[in-house]
């Protein structure tokens, strides 16, 4: 737990040890938690020495600092350290921008192979955003875990995505979509992706090149500062530009004229066939037979005398159109 204050695992266990019962010397913490003495004795040194504990004899005995003012004055150091590293990231960014047409390929394009290797990677990729991520999505998927996204959206970080046809069909994509949506996330659609895509601010990319059968991604392409990264954001851009937006909070809303508020049901069935979903894909997800939903599509359509699922389409977005 305090790892990321810079206290080890043995610190961490001598300092809750005194906190349950002190004072106590290197010798009867060893007996206590049943470690070396000199292990011990390095851990009291540790903790002294980020004003944990203090040495109240010439034994050696330790008193623990109050958690409420240790702990605290450690964040706050360790706040303060990493609030001076971020400003040297703006500099040494330019730097390496500045020199990036004279590194070797291997260094402007890194191949990373292996399950565990490309999640990894996946997963740093996400966790150094600091103010956008672009993201094209289709199946199979690279590891974008949920929570991350969650978190990341929490924070007040940006998230554009694109989502493929193939993707939205998925059991349970479209309300996992409706959740990023709802925390912030900007969502749109498209029937032509040509891959797979991560990118991290304007510093970095990473698109998967190949796939096990289980089809999850072994191998992937990092892409750093270069003419290449250029090329991907511009890709991103362009295909962002032509698709339309995605369109799954908008169901609540949909209307016919003539008559009342449409169901729950069937507001999510003519949500999921705007977004591109089939009868099929809209049943399973929803847990409906097929032959259900294309029933309730048919009542809409006689509900606004639509004689097939074109005029229905249309009459549905005039509903949309803001009014004067």
């Amino acid at each position: 737990m305090f790892r990321s204050l810079g206290v080890t695992h043995d610190e961490e266990r001598v300092y809750r040890s005194l906190l349950d019962r002190a004072p106590a010397d290197a010798d009867e913490i060893s007996r206590r938690l049943d470690i070396s003495t000199d292990g011990a004795r390095a851990a009291l040194a540790g903790l002294e020495a980020k004003t944990l504990v203090n040495r109240i004899d010439s034994r050696g005995a330790m008193l623990p600092i109050s958690p409420e003012v240790g702990l605290t004055a450690l964040i706050n150091l360790r706040r303060a350290e990493l609030d001076e590293a971020s400003q040297l990231v703006g500099p040494l960014t330019d730097h390496y921008r500045h020199g990036h047409h004279e590194r070797p390929l291997d260094e402007l394009v890194e191949l990373c192979v292996g399950r565990e290797a490309v999640a990894r990677r996946l997963e740093h990729v996400q966790r150094s955003v600091r103010e956008q991520m672009r993201v094209l999505v289709r199946p199979p998927y690279m590891v974008l875990m949920e929570d991350m996204t969650m978190r990341m959206l929490s924070e007040g970080k940006r998230i554009r995505a694109v989502y493929h046809k193939d993707a939205i069909e998925q059991p349970g994509a479209l309300a996992a979509i409706q959740g990023f949506v709802e925390a912030g996330e900007q969502a749109r659609f498209s029937r032509e992706l040509p891959t797979k895509l991560v990118i991290a601010d304007d510093a970095q990319a990473v698109m998967p090149v190949h796939s096990d059968p289980e089809g999850i991604h072994t191998t992937c392409l990092v892409v750093n500062p270069s003419g290449l990264l250029d090329t991907l954001i511009a890709m991103f851009e362009m295909i962002w530009s032509r698709a339309r937006p995605l369109g799954v909070t908008e169901a609540r809303k949909l209307r016919v004229s003539g008559a009342s508020r449409l169901s729950t049901t069937e507001q999510a069935i003519l949500a999921m066939l705007i977004n591109g979903l089939t009868d099929r894909a809209a049943a399973r997800e929803l847990g409906l037979s097929e032959r259900t939903v294309q029933r309730r599509v048919h009542e809409v359509m006689a509900m606004v005398e639509a004689e097939n699922r074109l005029q229905l389409g249309w009459h549905l977005g005039q509903q949309q159109q803001p009014t004067e």
